[in-house]
């Protein structure tokens, strides 16, 4: 009976300090875990039960290998591993309090540190929150000793103990790099850290950063107070009805085409076909009207967000496609010196609801009258395949639709896939729009809206809908190059007057923008023609993928056959 009773009471106790460390997750979000688990298992793809299972599986497994190093059969070792390990997370607790990251540490966090190790001795700015930690480190170190203290018939060997510590580290590593839904920061502090050092090496310790040259100064008077890029995801220009598709994908844009504040350039090429290609391009101004080396200008033109600064812009840029502590689309920690407010959002919102909280905050900043110049970037979640789960179901207009996100790009599926993606049109463009109210901008506000790239619905019955690559670019399938591009601004039509015999494009959004910015233009016709002329040349081009191929568009190639119903 009374060894019963001890491990019943060892149990309890262990199963409680799993609780604690749980919670020490997130403050913002207690036991996050489960909220993860739940993100992960809706059925984003085929294999979303999977994913949350593994994930759910792994996360536990972390927990109490991290909890096992307290009953080390060596005391002095058991001591080294209590101190390390409330280290870790009292160092965890920090970010958390500092308001960085509701995640704690993440790699976008441990990429900053690494990067300003320099000026580490501005952390004493924050000394009420070093004590906070510090508390933290000393209650954690002072739980774990007396729990070993209390629960001392409890002994293991440190090789076993060391093994289920790899073993969980490698585990939750191998999903971390093998499902990119999942993340590091998803996992307990002790785990997560050798995870994020191995992503870090990975991915960001070979980056440098971008450079403007210090001569590069704007000459002109800012033309807008706020300016801002609303760049969607998977939007194909010619599915809009605005552009002439024939089901009613846009009849809220299609009430106001001819609105003086709307300038629609229609279907226009995008800058490449691909998500992270196609929004480091935009952000870099990698055109291909660009004159130089493509693998050397990759790495290192200057950003939008550079230019932004130098030119006075508060710079605010917004994914509604990662969450707090991620990084996507090549961005960099040296990326983030340029950006004052980077905004992610939760787990807790599903891809439905992702657009509506990016047009709450445009609207918010729209609306507001404190004269601060400002740059925005919103990134949105747009049309993400798969498509059934971009729109709330109550927003089912085009029938029979796909209701989930098993249902295979087939031809027998072509038209219900073909209405869930009216659907999303719908949705995130359409409401997206209305919601954020063009009509209400001033003088000095500009809003500009176009996507990464479009959709090959059913081209060469391929089931992938972009990111397509051929040696021969021209045997690309055509419609993951066609997007749309918008212009909100009083008087826009007068402002962009577009030439009928010219050619307008995606890639000229970043000329435009630095010409907007006050820049000379000796600066931004390196990067090509603006929207306020166009482009002569009758024949666009695109970059496939990040090759350095291009593939050349005439206007009837962007017309393209979304047009069919």
């Amino acid at each position: 009976m009374k060894n019963w009773q001890h491990d019943w009471q060892g149990a309890v106790i262990v199963m409680m300090l799993a609780a604690g460390l749980c919670y020490l997750q997130s403050f913002a979000l207690p036991f996050s875990f489960l909220f993860e688990t739940d993100y992960l298992a809706q059925p984003y793809d085929q294999k979303g039960l999977l994913k949350g299972g593994l994930y759910l599986i792994s996360y536990l497994l972390a927990i109490f290998a991290v909890l096992s190093v307290i009953f080390l059969r060596r005391s002095w070792l058991a001591v080294l591993a209590i101190i390390f390990i409330a280290l870790i997370y009292a160092a965890d607790s920090f970010v958390q309090l500092l308001g960085s990251s509701d995640n704690g540490l993440t790699v976008e966090m441990l990429s900053i540190a690494i990067n300003e190790a320099g000026r580490a001795d501005m952390m004493l700015a924050y000394r009420h929150l070093l004590i906070y930690a510090a508390l933290i480190f000393l209650g954690l170190c002072l739980l774990f000793w007396l729990i070993r203290r209390q629960l001392s018939y409890l002994s293991f060997s440190g090789r076993w103990i060391i093994t289920g510590l790899l073993f969980a580290a490698l585990l939750a590593g191998g999903l971390v790099f093998k499902i990119p839904s999942i993340t590091s920061h998803s996992y307990p502090a002790p785990v997560k850290l050798p995870v994020m050092l191995t992503e870090y090496v990975k991915k960001y310790a070979h980056t440098r950063p971008r450079v403007l040259d210090a001569a590069i100064r704007p000459q002109q008077p800012r033309a807008y107070q706020t300016i801002v890029w609303i760049v969607d995801e998977s939007i194909s220009g010619d599915y809009l009805s605005l552009n002439g598709y024939s089901k009613p994908t846009t009849p809220y844009l299609e009430s106001v085409q001819d609105a003086a504040y709307l300038k629609n350039f229609g279907v226009v090429n995008a800058v490449s076909n691909c998500s992270n290609t196609s929004n480091l391009f935009l952000r870099i101004g990698l055109t291909t009207d660009l004159e130089a080396d493509f693998d050397q200008a990759r790495q290192t033109l200057p950003t939008i967000f550079q230019y932004a600064k130098r030119a006075g812009y508060e710079v605010h840029l917004l994914d509604a496609q990662v969450s707090s502590g991620e990084l996507q689309n090549h961005l960099t920690a040296h990326d983030l010196k340029q950006i004052d407010q980077h905004i992610t959002f939760s787990r807790q919102h599903l891809p439905a609801q992702r657009d509506q909280l990016i047009a709450d905050y445009l609207r918010d900043q729209l609306a507001s009258d404190d004269n601060t110049p400002r740059f925005i970037v919103a990134v949105k979640w747009g049309a993400h395949w798969p498509y059934p789960l971009a729109f709330p179901a109550e927003k089912t207009v085009f029938k029979p639709s796909a209701t989930e996100s098993f249902t295979s790009m087939t031809q027998e599926n072509r038209e219900i896939l073909l209405n869930a993606y009216a659907n999303v049109l719908r949705h995130s463009v359409d409401d997206f729009t209305h919601s954020w109210q063009p009509q209400q901008l001033t003088d000095e506000q500009i809003v500009f809206y176009t996507s990464d790239h479009g959709q090959s619905l059913f081209e060469h019955d391929d089931t992938l809908t972009h990111c397509h690559y051929a040696a021969d670019p021209q045997q690309l399938p055509q419609g993951e190059f066609r997007v749309p591009l918008l212009v909100f601004t009083p008087q826009a039509k007068q402002k962009f007057s577009s030439n009928q015999h010219h050619l307008y494009s995606q890639q000229q959004l970043f000329s435009t923008t630095l010409r907007l910015f006050g820049y000379p233009e000796s600066v931004y016709r390196k990067h090509g023609p603006t929207l306020f002329e166009g482009n002569p040349e009758l024949v666009a081009e695109s970059f496939v993928l990040d090759s350095g191929l291009k593939i050349r568009l005439t206007p009837a190639m962007l017309r393209g056959n979304g047009q069919q119903p």
